[in-house]
C-alpha cells in the first residue's frame, strides 16, 4: 500500500490555552507542506488512545511534559512502548535542562523550547521528509522502542527495580486505564497501596480503587492474582503480546 499523502501530526498539552495557539500557528504553516494536525487533547491518557487507534495514530506527536496525572514522560513511555515508527517531540516552557533527560529516557527524539515556532516548524519538516529529526544524546523511533521494551522485559523477569518511575507499560494491557497501569506498575515491584500512594501524590482509597477497577478489568479475584498477571502481561507471555505484535507487522506494511 502507499502511504498516505498527509503527515499527520498529534499535540498533547494540559494547557488549553497553548493548544489553542499552537495547533492553528503550526496548521497554518505546515498545510502547504502536506502535514496536518489531525488532533489536539489535553491529556496524556487520551493521547495515548488516540496512538494505539490506527484511525486517529499519527506519525508524530508533540508532548508537553509538565502534565498533570499522566505526565509528558510517561505519555512519551506509553507510545513509544506501543510504537517504534511515531516520532516524538517533547516540548516544555520552561529550561530544557529540566526535561532532557526525561525526555531521553522516555523514548522522545527531542525536547523543543515552546516558544521556538520556527523550530518547531523545521523539525517537522525533517520527519515529514523521512529523515526524522533526533537531538544529539537521543534515539530515533526504532532505537528507542527496543531499549524500552527490553529494559521493561528484564525488570519483569526478575530485574532489579530502580527507584525511578518503573519502566514502560506493554501493549497487551491496553483495557487498563492509564492511572491503572501506572498503580499496577508499582504492584508489581511490592510496594503497599500507601507507598504506591505517596509516590502518585494519590489517597491511600483512590489506589485502592485503580487496584479494584484493574481486577475486574483483568479478569482475576484478587490484588495478588492481578499481580502475577500484569507481571506476565508485561512480560509479553500472553497470547495479547501475539496480538500486538501483528498490529505492528500491519502498520509496517500498510505504511
Amino acid at each position: 500500500m502507499t502511504r498516505k499523502s498527509a503527515y499527520r501530526i498529534g499535540i498533547v498539552d494540559n494547557d488549553a490555552m497553548v493548544l489553542r495557539a499552537l495547533a492553528p500557528l503550526l496548521a497554518d504553516r505546515l498545510r502547504p507542506d502536506g502535514m496536518e494536525i489531525i488532533w489536539s487533547v489535553r491529556s496524556g491518557e487520551e493521547a495515548v488512545h488516540r496512538c494505539v487507534d490506527a484511525g486517529s495514530r499519527p506519525d508524530l506527536v508533540l508532548v508537553d511534559m509538565g502534565m498533570d496525572e499522566v505526565d509528558g514522560a510517561m505519555t512519551c513511555r506509553r507510545i513509544r512502548a506501543f510504537s517504534g515508527r511515531i516520532v516524538l517531540l517533547a516540548m516544555t516552557a520552561h529550561s530544557l535542562n529540566l526535561y532532557r533527560d526525561a525526555a531521553r529516557c522516555s523514548g522522545a527524539q527531542a525536547l523543543l523550547d515552546k516558544t521556538d515556532a520556527d523550530g518547531f516548524v523545521a523539525r517537522i519538516r525533517a520527519c515529514a521528509a523521512g529523515q526524522p529529526y533526533v537531538e544529539s544524546g537521543f534515539s530515533t523511533p526504532g532505537e528507542a522502542h527496543a531499549a524500552l521494551c527490553g529494559t521493561l522485559r528484564g525488570r519483569s523477569r526478575g530485574g532489579t527495580p530502580g527507584t525511578d518511575a518503573p519502566g514502560v507499560l506493554t501493549p497487551p494491557a491496553q483495557t487498563l486505564s492509564a492511572k491503572e497501569s501506572e498503580v499496577m506498575d508499582w504492584c508489581i515491584q511490592g510496594y503497599t497501596s500507601r507507598e504506591v500512594a505517596e509516590r502518585l501524590g494519590l489517597t491511600e482509597s483512590t489506589v485502592k480503587t485503580h487496584i479494584r477497577h484493574a481486577i475486574a478489568k483483568l479478569g482475576v479475584r484478587n490484588k495478588l492474582q492481578a499481580v502475577q498477571r500484569w507481571t506476565s502481561l508485561r512480560a509479553g507471555r500472553t497470547e495479547g503480546s501475539e496480538r500486538i505484535e501483528d498490529d505492528r507487522r500491519t502498520e509496517e506494511v500498510q505504511s
